[in-house]
């Protein structure tokens, strides 16, 4: 049977999504891996109560090099990766994943797709989503087939969750558009938690890896919402 991994990366997480988003996780997938990015409270511990391999970074690093934490975190998968065909869910402390059309174990199983599409939505509140500029629904390439040796690029922000490996195929037709995978943005749902955002933000990027008027957008004050509509499989 394909196995499935969700590689995950943290930092002081608790007190916020992470017991929904692992509660949810724990029962979708074979393996969690987490690495833990130094954290002053008890994100490992927690990660740790639902059954995550874990690993811990020697100094805290996602403010400093957001890709060179990833690589960490994809080395640490590697250790723990099964012999047999595998396939890796990257996925955050914030995010949740649903199957509308397909079940998942369906879509790793196929063997003509390497990356399979999974939409991803940013929730404003507990039951809608943004839908105006930048912040539409998009597909992301977080599913993918497991290959060693993969390698994300070395920037401070903006790296991409996913090894670098992955484009390559896309391009070449290995990759599952209609996937009918959806994924929760949950981290914008609060209002003190747009602000943290905004605040990071301008404070690590400026317009120096994302648009400055797509960040300065987080804090708009009428943006257009729609309604969460979908269930489970």
């Amino acid at each position: 049977m394909t196995a499935l991994i969700a590689n995950m990366i943290g930092r002081n997480e608790s007190g916020k999504y992470l017991h929904q988003v692992l509660n949810r996780l724990r029962d979708q997938v074979d393996i969690i891996v987490f690495t833990d990015d130094c954290s002053d409270d008890d994100t490992l511990e927690i990660a740790k109560s639902y059954g995550a391999v874990t690993f811990e970074m020697s100094e805290p690093t996602f403010r400093i090099n957001e890709g060179r934490l990833r690589q960490k975190s994809w080395d640490n998968l590697t250790t723990v990766v099964p012999e047999s065909d595998c396939f890796v869910l990257a996925i955050d402390c914030d995010e949740e994943l649903f199957e509308t059309k397909y079940e998942l174990r369906d879509l790793i199983s196929q063997k003509n797709y390497d990356v399979i599409s999974i939409e991803f939505f940013h929730m404003w509140n507990e039951n809608q989503f943004r839908i105006d500029q930048a912040w539409r629904p998009h597909p992301s390439s977080r599913l993918f087939r497991f290959y060693p040796n993969g390698q994300f690029l070395d920037r401070q922000l903006a790296c991409g969750s996913e090894p670098t490996y992955i484009q390559p195929l896309i391009r070449n037709g290995s990759y599952l558009r209609d996937s009918g995978l959806l994924m929760k943005h949950l981290s914008y749902i609060k209002d003190e938690d747009k602000k943290d955002k905004h605040n990071r933000y301008m404070e690590l990027d400026g317009g120096a890896f994302h648009n400055n008027a797509h960040i300065l957008s987080i804090m708009d004050e009428n943006p257009t919402l729609i309604d969460w509509m979908w269930r489970s499989v």
